[in-house]
């Protein structure tokens, strides 16, 4: 939505349609890649300026974005890429320049089964051998108030130091404060300014001993591509329990430097 909003700098109109694609449409649709299925098309189309041929192909890489400093990341449609893919769907666009632009989301459609026998849930004994206690100073990078506050809260309770930073610039002002101090940087490579991988860069330089947990909600391989640091980067896939938060924060801290 937000790039319809920016390729229609004089007003127009953005479409949103949903329906159901049968087998038998899918097998006709122009899409070699597409496995023949029933799915859920969410359809998006705007009658802003259209994208250029020479985009087309890599509209969905990480970091990769025609706006200008400051106006985006180019990790928006690389994001919206990697939830679908992750649900076993497809995404496609359609567009030519001064025609607008079209996306097409195809998700595989869920049909209510009978219930299977219920999984057993892990037992108090099972929970307690699963330790996710630990110690150290972790600093959790983070744009929104709530969610950062809940991670940071249910590290806590995990027994670790959290400092807590709103921006990359804050984290590099926390990083000069309490240098050796911070063991580990938890950070979503999507913020506003300073987004996640001009914060790694900066760390790299001036604390390469920091151990560094990305959060990411789209494919990892496609951002380590994109990192120029030769060096071990953790990834943390969107989305995660707390449980999940703590295992990997215990994990990475065991971690030799």
């Amino acid at each position: 939505m937000v790039n319809a909003r920016d390729a229609m700098l004089d007003g127009g109109t953005v479409t949103i349609r949903t329906g159901n694609v049968s087998r038998a449409e899918s097998e006709t649709l122009p899409y070699g890649i597409m496995q023949p299925g029933d799915y859920v098309l969410i359809e998006v189309q705007d009658a802003g300026h259209g994208i250029p041929k020479e985009h087309l192909g890599k509209i969905f890489e990480p970091f990769f974005s025609t706006k200008k400093g400051g106006s985006g990341t180019g990790l928006g449609l690389s994001t919206v890429y990697g939830i679908v893919k992750q649900t076993g769907g497809f995404v496609f666009v359609d567009s030519e320049p001064g025609q607008g632009t079209v996306f097409r989301v195809y998700l595989p459609r869920f049909y209510p089964t009978e219930a299977k026998e219920a999984v057993p849930a892990p037992t108090a004994d099972a929970a307690q051998r699963q330790d996710l206690t630990g110690v150290g100073t972790v600093l959790r990078v983070e744009d929104e108030d709530a969610v950062r506050n809940f991670g940071a809260r249910a590290l806590r309770n995990k027994g670790y130091q959290v400092l807590e930073a709103d921006s990359g610039e804050s984290a590099l002002e926390l990083l000069d404060s309490y240098g050796d101090q911070i063991d580990a940087l938890i950070s979503d490579v999507v913020m506003p300014r300073m987004d996640g991988p001009t914060l790694l860069k900066q760390v790299c330089e001036q604390r390469p001993e920091t151990k560094v947990i990305f959060i990411s909600g789209y494919a990892e391989d496609s951002v380590r591509r994109n990192f120029e640091q030769d060096r071990r980067i953790n990834f943390l896939p969107k989305p995660f329990s707390l449980t999940q938060l703590a295992g990997k924060v215990k994990e990475v801290m065991a971690e030799k430097g």
